[in-house]
């Protein structure tokens, strides 16, 4: 498969936030290996990990063809870096006419703003030139932070109100309110590369199977040993990838964001700015939000949400979730350590790690 690229947006975790949290003896590891297939590799600019219990037929190589004929119907749809993918060529187009799309793209948009709109606006899809502007993308950075001037002139073109969609005829449009607007959905990529694996799977019958795409994941049913898969929450604190906290998904997806791992020192002021962009200010956030774990019974869904609440921070991401029902964690910087706080609704995943489900 051709290596498709997307572009990062203001909050994307550039490492393995969440990951799997393997066994603890030799014995267990060469079990997993007999009665798994296993396949890695690499998609969206980043890595991906299929686990399916039992055996998949045909073998790793049919399931590395599964995995990547659904990242490239992604890719196709919403890569920014390939140009002849669907929102790569809406980007290019210097225009505000109507721009035909597919309805699987219109679908993927509509979603994502929805969520977007959930939490005030803090998922972002235009967000894209202020995180170019910042030196997170694909513009080379400077060794200063860009000026207020240079900030309020892209921010014209960042907002829900930059773009619009249209059903029309049974075709679907995309239009720019400014031929410089730019969409970026790569803050979703994962999420719907773990979903579309692990519907495929679901269809094809499989019960127990792990699907990873860097920080999504989508797990059903057990490992090889007859337990609740697990995964780990990463230290952001950590120069090298450490267990947090343990966590079990039971059937669900997870998605972390991170903020820590991208970053620059302003050289004249010394100030240090995240890549965590608001959309809003156009500034990165001052806060001391490391993560953001989110828990839902779709990576799409978790994906989308958990950029946006890291952008909004600790505080008002546990606020949403307790009002919202949903099974959130934070990781903060306070008093020199990393501390985590979550919902009431997250505490099952973290109590069952230790639990054996029944095969």
């Amino acid at each position: 498969m051709k290596k498709n690229r997307l572009m990062f947006t203001a909050v994307l975790c550039l490492s393995l936030c969440t990951f799997l949290y393997g066994c603890d003896d030799t014995k267990s590891e060469k079990t997993t290996e007999q009665v798994s297939t296993k396949v890695q590799g690499k998609t969206m600019g980043t890595f991906y990990a299929v686990n399916v219990v039992g055996g998949y037929k045909g073998g790793e190589q049919a399931l590395t063809e599964l995995a990547e004929n659904c990242f490239k119907k992604i890719c196709d749809e919403i890569s920014t870096f390939d140009k002849n993918a669907e929102l790569a060529k809406f980007n290019e187009f210097k225009s505000t006419e109507p721009f035909e799309i597919s309805s699987d793209l219109s679908k993927i948009i509509q979603d994502t703003v929805y969520q977007g709109r959930r939490i005030d606006d803090a998922t972002d899809i235009t967000v894209g030139p202020l995180v170019n502007l910042w030196g997170f993308g694909i513009n080379k950075r400077n060794d200063s932070a860009p000026s207020p001037e240079q900030i309020e002139e892209v921010k014209k073109l960042v907002g829900f109100d930059k773009f619009e969609l249209r059903f029309e005829n049974h075709k679907n449009y995309l239009l720019k309110k400014d031929p410089d607007v730019r969409l970026d959905l790569s803050t979703v990529g994962e999420g719907l590369g773990a979903d579309a694996v692990a519907e495929e799977l679901i269809k094809q019958g499989y019960k127990n199977f792990m699907v990873n795409v860097a920080g999504a994941s989508r797990s059903y049913g057990v490992n090889a040993e007859g337990r609740k898969w697990k995964l780990g929450i990463e230290d952001p604190t950590s120069p090298t990838p450490k267990l947090f906290a343990p966590i079990c998904a039971l059937d669900k997806a997870v998605t972390t964001a991170g903020s820590y791992r991208n970053f620059f020192k302003d050289e004249k002021s010394g100030t240090v700015y995240s890549h965590a962009i608001d959309p809003k200010t156009g500034y990165p956030v001052s806060h001391k939000t490391l993560s953001v774990t989110v828990i839902s019974d779709s990576a799409f869904e978790a994906d989308a949400l958990d950029t946006g609440l890291l952008v909004l921070g600790a505080d008002k991401t546990l606020e949403w979730g307790e009002k919202n029902n949903y099974p959130l964690a934070t990781i903060e910087y306070k008093d020199g350590k990393p501390v985590m706080r979550h919902t009431k609704q997250f505490e099952p995943y973290l109590k069952c790690g230790s639990e054996t489900a029944n095969k």
